[in-house]
């Protein structure tokens, strides 16, 4: 399965395309060539980003089926639950924008729902709090709590720094089902994704909250590991966020040191690397057990978040040099 994977070479060829169609001419040389006739006649970045999800799904789906039972169960809470997540905050962001239905409708990742519900029945809700409603009786109820900082603010960050907070929790409890000796380097990576979650949920109340109290920390940010809740309100409160970010130790300036200058997709890029780093050293200590099988998975999830980065890049006609700088695998070329 490993072998299916794009290679770092072919990565930064996809990058430097000239353009859109040339991109997609490399493209159609991998095993992506069906899933770019799947995308449409009328190939956008959109409809890229919604095929390369739905091949990353397939992958996903294909290792939880033959994995033992604990280890599909905290798979399927790590990735199924983290998809699940992504689209709520999309449902959620085109209700709160009052986005058209079909609008919203295209941006949703091709994975059928976990522990929510149906998600057309959340995008024809009349409003972003009937849609909280229909979530009354899932493992998302909570961020109901949630809608009262968001008609505060006048924004939607309350109840996405909410579902970041259910999603780390699941993720914790099911770190149960898989051997104790694998659990260090998936809390390596799991920690170091929800701290930077939490930096930006600060910086995001940050740029709203200038002339308002300090939200609820606690509450706020109930998991927190290397970056702690001082960090966060000095960063909430209007601590310069270059000193912040220089002080924070690794991996974490290194990670977020884009904020600094408001680049949130590189902060993601670069998380990302972390992890894919993180999983290719578990995997060079066992590469027959569990941390082959997560490096495979995480591997998958780059070359989803590279592809995608790619497609966005050459529709926007960026030169690749820019682009590459939100690839992570072409790094990797010799």
């Amino acid at each position: 399965m490993r072998a299916e994977l794009i290679d770092p070479e072919t990565m930064r060829s996809l990058a430097e395309a000239r353009d859109m169609k040339e991109f997609l001419g490399l493209l159609s040389q991998t095993r992506y060539q069906e899933t770019i006739g799947e995308a449409g006649e009328e190939v956008s970045a959109v409809a890229l980003e919604r095929a390369f999800y739905q091949k990353l799904v397939e992958r996903l789906d294909r290792v939880v089926r033959v994995a033992p039972t604990g280890m599909a169960e905290f798979l399927r809470a790590y990735y199924h639950m983290r998809l699940e997540v992504q689209n709520l905050k999309r449902i959620l962001r085109g209700k709160f924008s009052e986005a058209p239905i079909e609008r919203i409708k295209r941006h949703l990742i091709p994975v059928s729902p976990y522990l929510s519900v149906d998600f057309d029945d959340l995008v024809g809700a009349e409003t972003m709090a009937d849609s909280v409603d229909l979530l009354g009786r899932t493992v998302y109820a909570p961020i109901k709590e949630s809608l009262v900082l968001c008609e505060k603010y006048d924004a939607l960050w309350p109840i996405e720094a909410r579902l970041n907070q259910i999603y780390g929790e699941s993720v914790q409890e099911s770190l149960s089902k898989i051997s104790s000796g694998d659990r260090g380097m998936v809390r390596q990576i799991v920690e170091v994704e929800m701290d930077v979650e939490n930096l930006l949920s600060a910086i995001n109340w940050r740029r709203m909250t200038r002339e308002q109290p300090s939200p609820p920390l606690l509450e706020s940010f109930p998991l927190t590991y290397g970056i702690s809740l001082r960090i966060i309100k000095e960063l909430i409160e209007g601590g310069d966020v270059g000193d912040v970010v220089k002080g924070l130790g690794a991996p974490y300036a290194e990670i977020v040191e884009p904020v600094i200058v408001d680049d949130v997709a590189l902060v993601r890029t670069n998380l990302r690397r972390h992890g894919y780093e993180a999983a290719r050293d578990g995997r060079l200590r066992d590469d027959f057990g569990f941390p082959s099988i997560m490096s495979y998975l995480i591997s998958c999830d780059v070359e989803r978040g590279d592809l995608v980065s790619i497609a966005w890049g050459k529709e926007h006609e960026l030169e690749s040099r820019r682009i590459l700088r939100y690839t992570v695998l072409p790094a990797y070329a010799a």
